[in-house]
């Protein structure tokens, strides 16, 4: 054979490879970073994310789960997200206050008849106009609405039976305006402190309550430090995906429509199973020793129903306001 039909050959088989091949696919990964243990509602709601991105991009996004707080406490996470050292984190409406003051009042003390009221408003009209102001003044993008439950108070010694039990109490709160003015409201000196290090300022007393959910009392082992759970459901809360348009853009829009999907499917998940969960949290946390206190909440909305006029005023959101109200009334 000569060197002519040698190359013609090589050729071929060169291209046939190319062909064969074809085209590369492109690889996107995404990070979500949350600071809850693996035990948590928000982390099972991730890791779903994760199977369902993974499957039906057929292998193009690869999701990772950072969990426990691997990339710092909610603030930085969102922090982090916005400055695209991560590409989606776990967020909520009291840490996007901090931004557009207006977000506050979704999480105002005693707002909510019921979780079916809170989830008319935030994913409805009121819940669109607000992602919207965080996107035009920062770029984050929020993809859902997960059901982070009531709130209760958990404390070392004191068991708190009306208002005036929390004068002069130091406790815990999250980063968040409408937190820290619901307990200074209350006589309370509002600590805020990142969630990773709730558990060591309750063992040091660096704090001597803190305030949450029953899931956040039993994943964080506050039953090993505090002796009491008293039920004043004093907050509806809620939490979200929260990602920037930055990223968002980058995608193809195949890609853009799989992402956005999954996380209304897990966030819808999450709400349906969220009811069923509550009895099991306050049962784990009765099992750890904590000792559960029913409480009359008729006498802290009374004392906090100005606070909700005030902060939706100072927000300029007393329109806001109304419409939650208004919706609860359908």
């Amino acid at each position: 054979m000569n060197i002519t039909k040698k190359l013609s050959m090589l050729t071929a088989l060169a291209l046939g490879t190319t062909i064969l091949a074809g085209p590369v696919m492109a690889q996107t990964t995404l990070r979500l970073a949350h600071h809850l243990p693996e035990s948590s509602e928000q982390h099972t709601a991730a890791t779903r994310f994760a199977d369902l991105v993974n499957e039906r991009s057929g292998g193009s996004i690869t999701v990772e789960v950072l969990p426990g707080g691997q990339m710092g406490g909610q603030r930085e996470i969102i922090e982090s997200v916005q400055l695209g050292t991560v590409e989606m984190g776990y967020g909520e409406s009291g840490l996007y206050a901090n931004y557009v003051p207006a977000f506050g009042v979704l999480t105002l003390p005693y707002l909510y008849n019921d979780p079916q009221h809170w989830q008319r408003v935030v994913t409805g009209e009121i819940g669109n106009e607000l992602i919207g102001q965080l996107e035009d003044k920062t770029g984050l993008v929020v993809l859902n609405w997960i059901q982070g439950g009531y709130r209760d108070t958990y404390t070392t010694d004191r068991i708190i039976e009306s208002p005036a039990d929390f004068e002069g109490m130091k406790i815990r709160v999250p980063e968040s305006p409408v937190f820290i003015e619901t307990f200074r409201a209350l006589g309370a000196q509002p600590t805020p402190i990142p969630s990773p290090e709730i558990y060591t300022a309750m063992q040091t007393g660096v704090v001597e309550a803190m305030e949450g959910t029953p899931e956040v009392g039993f994943i964080q082992r506050i039953y090993e430090v505090a002796g009491h759970l008293n039920k004043t459901r004093h907050i509806f809360f809620d939490g979200s995906f929260v990602t920037s348009r930055q990223f968002i853009d980058s995608l193809s829009d195949e890609d853009r429509e799989i992402v956005e999907q999954a996380a209304i499917e897990v966030a819808e998940m999450q709400r349906n199973e969220w009811a069923g969960l509550q009895d099991e949290w306050f049962q784990k946390l009765a099992d750890g020793g904590m000792k559960i206190h029913e409480v009359d909440q008729q006498p802290f909305r009374e004392a906090l129903s100005s606070l909700q006029d005030s902060f939706a005023e100072e927000s300029n959101a007393s329109d806001l306001l109304a419409r939650i109200r208004e919706a609860g009334e359908e």
